[in-house]
């Protein structure tokens, strides 16, 4: 915002916005006084919208912009002053500037110079071609993503063996504040969700197999799916949406602080320091996880069988022994390190992936939760078919 210089102008007219008009001889002027800012531009631009030239356009008249009373302008006033001096040019009346000191004038004239500058056209593409081109982006993008994130897991499986030969590399302390944070804390979310839905299932269970009279297998339903699905499902989903992005923000942080890059400067290697720990501590917390997460499932399923059915607990662990063995719940529990190692992956190479600015960090955390928790049901349901065609 620019000041008139060398003027005395009373506080409560610098701040009183306003223009008038007159017709002097052959010239119709507007005479602008006050501040034209940004705060008055709003009323500025109410008035000067209902502001007409009561004069026929010809060449003996001519159309002056008195500024000499402007105390304070910004680029908002400059541009309503430019906007009506090109109103009164169209309808062919030639105007020109009166009063303006030379900071006016610069700004007055870059704002009349960018204003007039062409704007670049905007490709249209056809609906089919832009379809074309969003499909073949995203199978570019999934293809780019497979390959790095295989290149990823080669650099941690390397950075792993390299343990066996140079165990001090190991973080144990950040090792086992993972372990806290993705493990320990996770254990009152983690329960209460299988909880409540081993009890959803259960119910529903009974209200869809009660009009066959088959209301008992119910409990054989909740029992195969809570060990060998819904355990393991909703745990890695709970651990992607809570670890995964945690892992992002992390190191996506510390990327746009360049801190990782400080790290290699120091000659600590981030694989070692940042990603094996993370990973680790997913591969031994997420098995105990989905556990807690079968157990959990289970008791809820007895709770809704005792008020739905009558079942008393013991008769309720007897009809378990009965529906299930060892089988299902190795079934569910062999998911687990490998949808461990996964949600591991993808949070830190989208985390090591995070450019300069939040927007970016915003963008792969929301990346990471949704690519892990579409690879763990991708293997989720590989595991399915492969154990059901081998017959486990």
């Amino acid at each position: 915002m620019l000041k008139r210089d060398h003027q005395l102008v009373l506080p409560t007219q610098a701040r009183a916005p306003g223009f008038r008009v007159e017709l002097r001889g052959t010239t119709f002027r507007l005479i602008a006084t006050g501040a034209w800012t940004v705060a008055e531009v709003a009323d500025l631009d109410k008035a000067l919208k209902r502001l007409r030239v009561p004069i026929p356009p010809s060449p003996d008249f001519t159309g002056e912009m008195d500024i000499a009373g402007i105390a304070e302008i910004d680029t908002a006033g400059a541009w309503l002053l430019q906007r009506t001096a090109r109103a009164w040019q169209k309808g062919g009346l030639r105007t020109h500037y009166a009063g303006a000191t030379e900071s006016f004038r610069i700004l007055i004239e870059e704002v009349h110079k960018r204003g007039a500058a062409k704007r670049p056209e905007i490709d249209k593409v056809a609906p089919l071609q832009q379809l074309v081109d969003d499909t073949t982006k995203a199978v570019t993008s999934v293809w780019q993503d497979a390959v790095q994130l295989t290149a990823f897991l080669g650099e941690v499986t390397a950075a792993f063996l390299r343990l066996f030969r140079q165990p001090w590399r190991f973080r144990t302390t950040s090792f086992f504040h993972h372990l806290d944070h993705a493990g320990l804390r996770a254990l009152p979310i983690i329960a209460l969700i299988c909880f409540l839905i081993g009890a959803v299932v259960m119910q529903q269970g009974v209200v869809q197999l009660r009009p066959f009279g088959a209301e008992p297998f119910a409990v054989n339903m909740v029992a195969i799916l809570a060990l060998r699905e819904v355990g393991i499902l909703l745990t890695a989903i709970m651990v992607a949406g809570r670890s995964g992005s945690a892992f992002t923000a992390e190191i996506g942080s510390m990327k746009m602080r360049e801190e990782i890059d400080a790290m290699r400067t120091l000659g600590i290697d981030p694989m070692d320091t940042l990603v094996l720990p993370r990973v680790l501590a997913l591969v031994v917390a997420l098995p105990l996880l989905t556990f807690l997460g079968d157990i959990m499932a289970l008791a809820g399923g007895g709770v809704m069988a005792f008020g739905v059915l009558g079942i008393d607990m013991g008769t309720y662990i007897d009809k378990l022994h009965e529906a299930v063995d060892f089988q299902h719940f190795m079934a569910g529990m062999i998911k687990a390190p490998f949808a461990a190692i996964i949600i591991g992956l993808v949070g830190c190479l989208e985390g090591l992936r995070v450019e300069g600015s939040a927007e970016s960090l915003g963008s792969h955390v929301t990346s990471a939760v949704v690519k892990a928790i579409f690879l763990v049901i991708i293997l989720d349901a590989v595991f399915a078919m492969f154990l059901s065609g081998i017959g486990v």
